[in-house]
């Protein structure tokens, strides 16, 4: 057994979960039917689903089991989207925000269910859902979300300790413990025959009539179909990265005395969000879980980031102990807010889950009910809101917006480095540093060490940036991230950090 981590420097209330090792990929393996990259929620679930189906399915994952963005989440489920359902009937009319708020409904009976058949021991608990703020935006929000579905109406204020003024009150949301519900569904997965291999580095893939996996090393697999489920996707190069954006998302938990905080989910309309939530750590005591202070990849200061969310608690839970934990994680922004959760265009038999705009759990659960079907070539009534190829007119003033902030980091290579000698370095950090026309990512490791790669990211070339917190080299572009020796953890990069010498 190990514990799920991405080699983040943050942990979360949820890694301390062990979950079951696996064994990397064995030279005489045979090709699958369906090969899965990524073994967190999106890719475990899919397999999963793929395998009921009698298919065989092999997991491939370059680390454990949920060690990426699923480890990272305030596990918050909700069909009570935080796009605003308002803006979601604009983008895809009534009918859109319909099947979107029905979909994440689905999912989380999917999840429900599955604690029931499985027994998991993952605190799932249906609780309600508070949205407080803006009365206009609630306002604005309140026929929108009813017209979509959901059981929402005003209550005077939310059950918190400081006044929310009114609020919005969706029924029917829910809470669990991500990691507990992972690990059991890989080991059932297993039952049901499917291959987890970690470990096991994927490159690149080819669609066609069999796919065509490329793995570190130069091997090669084949498979009828291929599920890029890595989060951020490594198999679109230009067309899903320029259409999402990569923003940091903190967390903060407080120790909380018992029943002072009543179980829901709860968020505001300030800019930057607030979201708050209750859960458990191993011994069963309340913490209090508070979330946001969102930034651009590689554009913010994640001390800065979690100080505000102290800031912000303090005053408003005075009752709250120390802090437990702090960690952050990834998320992926579409421009009209929906995750991208289907075929891949111009690449035959290869699907995507990525974009999860905040709700990956439940866009990843989503993504087993949909892709079964589209990956068997049978239609499905949730295809045309997810499909990668609906208009790209969809959220176009948000899409500008983030072009241009994702062009900015690109002047990083004429603008003086961090440091002018990796004497400056000291052991832990990384810092740029220039050697004539080309930039150098440096960190120092704990012994002393010193490692040297280009600071340029393999994707789309913008220069990456050292994120003190994370111990990660980020890349403020498209949200790549590698580890301090250059090692890619988050896509759209699928390679290292180039070596020095190139």
């Amino acid at each position: 057994m190990s514990i799920a981590n991405d080699s983040g420097a943050s942990v979360s209330l949820w890694m301390r979960t062990e979950v079951p090792d696996f064994p990397t990929l064995g030279a005489d393996e045979a090709d699958p039917d369906v090969c899965v990259i990524g073994a967190g929620i999106a890719g475990l679930s899919v397999a999963r689903a793929l395998a009921a189906q009698g298919l065989d399915v092999l997991v491939l994952d370059r680390g454990p089991v949920a060690g990426g963005q699923t480890a990272r989440t305030s596990a918050h489920l909700s069909s009570a989207l935080d796009d605003r359902f308002y803006l979601l009937r604009k983008h895809f009319g009534v009918e859109g925000a319909r099947v979107a708020a029905s979909s994440h409904a689905a999912a989380i009976n999917e999840i429900e269910r599955t604690v029931k058949e499985l027994t998991i021991e993952c605190a799932f608990q249906r609780v309600p859902s508070y949205l407080f703020g803006s009365v206009k935006e609630l306002e604005r929000e309140l026929p929108a979300a009813a017209e979509a579905g959901l059981l929402v109406g005003f209550v005077d204020r939310a059950p918190l300790p400081f006044g929310t003024g009114r609020a919005l009150r969706f029924e029917h949301q829910a809470e669990f413990q991500p990691l507990e519900y992972v690990v059991a569904i890989a080991k059932d997965a297993v039952a049901r025959g499917v291959r987890i291999r970690t470990n096991t580095h994927v490159l690149m893939v080819e669609g066609g009539e069999r796919c065509e996996v490329q793995l570190q090393g130069g091997r090669k697999l084949s498979a009828n179909a291929v599920v890029d489920a890595t989060g951020f996707g490594i198999t679109s190069r230009y067309d899903i990265p320029i259409r999402m954006a990569a923003y940091r998302s903190y967390v903060v938990a407080f120790a909380l005395p018992h029943d002072t905080v009543p179980h829901a989910l709860y968020d505001d309309t300030e800019q930057p969000y607030h979201y708050v939530r209750v859960a458990a750590d191993a011994s069963g005591r309340d913490i209090l879980l508070v979330g946001g202070a969102d930034h651009r990849v590689g554009q913010g200061d994640p001390d800065e980031a979690w100080a505000s969310l102290v800031a912000w608690a303090k005053p408003r839970f005075p009752m709250v102990g120390e802090v437990v934990a702090k960690w952050s994680g990834q998320i992926g922004e579409p421009s009209d807010g929906l995750a991208y959760i289907g075929a891949l265009p111009g690449s035959e038999n290869v699907f995507i889950v990525t974009g999860d705009s905040g709700h990956g759990l439940t866009h990843g659960v989503i993504a087993s009910l949909l892709l079964p079907s589209l990956i068997a070539k049978q239609p499905h009534e949730w295809e045309a809101l997810y499909s990668l190829e609906r208009s790209k007119v969809h959220g176009l003033g948000t899409l500008l917006h983030e072009a241009i902030a994702s062009n900015i980091p690109f002047r990083d290579w004429i603008s003086p480095a961090d440091v002018s000698s990796v004497d400056e370095i000291k052991p832990g950090e990384g810092a740029t540093i220039r050697r004539g026309l080309h930039l150098i990512a440096a960190y120092r490791d704990g012994t002393g060490a010193c490692h040297e790669r280009s600071a340029r990211c393999p994707h789309l070339h913008g220069v990456v940036r050292w994120n003190s917190a994370e111990k990660t080299w980020d890349c403020p572009v498209h949200g790549s991230r590698f580890d301090g020796c250059g090692k890619v953890l988050n896509g759209p990069s699928a390679y290292d950090l180039p070596e020095t010498t190139e």
